[in-house]
């Protein structure tokens, strides 16, 4: 039987030191680091989840889907954050990736479920 959501949680792989919760933090873009943006968003278009990987200060990758339309900007910021992790999960262990969020009470809500 296939698992839905999410099997294992992101938190309980994280060491004190790879999770920052700082706020207006300015993006600086170094050549060490995998940076990955979220976002989700509604309109009366619908809803969607995205993210973009930069590398070097080149999109390398994105990802993108359209959500049921009754979801919220929550579900849909928490779909972005999670295919982000996943994404981030299947770097080579040399890689150091920073996740960008725009959304607070998603991360809380990833870290506390």
């Amino acid at each position: 039987m296939k698992a839905t959501g999410w099997s294992t949680h992101p938190s309980e792989h994280l060491k004190p030191n790879e999770n920052s919760f700082e706020d207006g933090e300015a993006y600086i873009a170094r050549k060490d680091i995998i940076n990955i943006f979220t976002d989700g968003s509604k309109t009366e278009h619908g809803v969607g989840s995205a993210f973009c990987v930069s590398t070097n200060d080149i999109w390398a990758y994105q990802w993108s889907a359209k959500l049921n339309d009754n979801s919220t900007v929550f579900q849909a910021e928490l779909t972005a954050l999670h295919e982000a992790v996943i994404y981030a999960s299947h770097l080579p262990n040399h890689n150091t990736s920073k996740i960008h969020v725009d959304n607070r009470s998603s991360i809380m809500a990833s870290c506390n479920s």
